[in-house]
């Protein structure tokens, strides 16, 4: 096995060492470059000088930006195109949003300050569009004339019986129903008409105590027996016997635990609420029949519409299950209270029913009439816009303008709303396309406060520069 001979001990120029490798697998006495080197070297001075241009242009750039005139002359150019997505995109040439990719829109000088009425609506400016915007919006205007809105309100009623004509047929001694004439809800009864048939051991026992009476008045025995006598008589009476009874009684001597009940009044049954075979009791109601000739129309009315309903106003009443038939009636009266779940108080609307065509729970429509309107003006809903705290108009003026106005509204009827104040007759108001228009007015004024504190930050600065040290220049 040959021995490796350390370099140490070899010679510059003589020959190896006995024992050691041949001298073909010596290396040269000279270290050759690898190959490739002289092009990194090359590449590393190309970097070198690209870092060192890449340095400078910023340096230049950073004491540009910070001389006074420049960064003027940079916030005039950044002004001309803006987002309208994001006003802080602006640019001194047409493009696009790099956030949105929205086409970056041309800001019009003076387009905030044309106009010397800025209007009266925090956050909002006079705003300045082109033909061809408003034309590509939509814009339509008109002229606000006097009028006032129609003193109508269409609300929601509901068919009920009339109170007054209810009548509940109830029972004054204890029994059995024996006997049933009305068969069911619904039916028509005439007043004076049998409607049940009473099996009563009560009143079979007063019947008895009468004739005892009227046979002791008769015999003449008792000076008291005449008192006796009207006493029984009058606990018929109060038990619900007619006088037609009793005078069968006083006729044929015949006691009857038999009590046939009539009808008290002519109209529908309502409500039944016994059997035959069942055992009833002056608690017990039996039947409930209401005279439907007349009814009652029950009025949900908001509490905004209570000014306009009043006992007197006159109201017309349609349903969808008589179509195109209108009933006219008076409101009577107006329910002092307003329920808490729904917020509406009730009104009473009365209505004459012939041949019971307004059936009781019918829902319709009801047009109620209130006084005159009041003068004022009336423009489309549309036209007016509502932020919760404030409601305003936009006024069309010369040359493109468009100016913010706070108005006053009162009621509202459909697709049309009553201004109070704020405008006056012969003011044109944006009719359509007031949405729009709104969101250019606040990025206009948006805009505005941001071109304002940028100034108001930018010559503090510029003055500080030139009045820290007025002796400098001549130092």
């Amino acid at each position: 096995m040959s021995r490796l001979v350390p370099f140490a001990h070899r010679s510059a120029g003589g020959p190896p060492p006995a024992g050691s490798e041949s001298s073909a697998h010596v290396p040269p006495s000279h270290d050759e470059p690898p190959p490739g080197a002289p092009l990194m070297n090359r590449l590393r001075w190309v970097l070198f000088a690209v870092l060192l241009l890449v340095a400078v242009i910023a340096g230049a750039a950073y004491l540009r930006g910070r001389t006074p005139g420049a960064r003027q002359a940079t916030t005039v150019a950044d002004g001309l195109y803006y987002c309208p997505m994001h006003p802080n995109v602006t640019s001194d040439r047409p493009g696009e949003c790099p956030i949105c990719g929205m086409t970056l829109e041309k800001r019009v000088p003076g387009g905030a300050t044309a106009s010397a009425a800025q209007g009266d609506v925090p956050r909002l400016t006079t705003v300045h569009l082109t033909p061809e915007r408003i034309q590509m919006i939509g814009v339509r205007t008109l002229v606000a004339a006097p009028g006032g809105l129609a003193p109508e309100r269409e609300l929601t009623g509901f068919v009920a019986p009339d109170e007054a004509r209810i009548e509940r047929l109830q029972v004054r001694v204890s029994g059995w129903v024996q006997e049933m004439n009305v068969g069911s809800v619904g039916e028509f009864v005439a007043r004076g008409a049998p409607v049940l048939t009473l099996n009563s051991p009560e009143l079979f026992q007063s019947e008895s105590e009468f004739l005892i009476a009227l046979a002791a008045r008769d015999s003449g025995l008792h000076d008291h027996d005449v008192k006796l006598l009207d006493a029984a008589r009058s606990r018929l009476r109060v038990q619900g016997i007619s006088d037609d009874e009793i005078q069968r009684l006083e006729r044929t001597r015949q006691p009857s635990q038999r009590l046939t009940l009539h009808s008290p009044a002519s109209g529908t049954v309502m409500e039944r609420g016994v059997v035959s075979g069942q055992y009833v009791g002056p608690n017990t109601p039996l039947l409930t029949i209401a005279d439907l000739s007349r009814v009652w129309v029950l009025i949900d009315v908001y509490e905004r519409d209570l000014p306009l309903v009043r006992a007197g106003s006159r109201a017309r009443f349609e349903s969808e299950a008589l179509p195109g038939r209108v009933m006219e009636g008076t409101i009577d009266f107006v329910y002092p209270t307003v329920d808490p779940n729904t917020r509406t108080a009730k009104a009473r609307l009365v209505l004459a029913n012939p041949g019971h065509a307004l059936r009781p729970g019918t829902f319709g429509t009801v047009r109620v009439r209130g006084t005159a309107p009041r003068a004022g003006l009336v423009l489309p809903s549309e036209a007016v816009i509502n932020t919760g705290n404030e409601r305003y108009v936009f006024l069309a003026r010369a040359n493109g303008h468009f100016e913010p106005r706070r108005v006053q509204v009162g009621r509202e009827e459909g697709d049309a709303v009553e201004i109070l104040s704020g405008i006056a007759p012969g003011d044109t108001v944006v009719a359509s396309g007031s949405f729009l228009i709104d969101s250019e007015s606040r990025l206009e004024a948006a805009l505005g406060g941001m071109d304002a504190a940028g100034s108001s930050s930018t010559r503090p600065r510029s003055a500080a520069s030139s009045t820290a040290d007025p002796h400098r220049g001549h130092r």
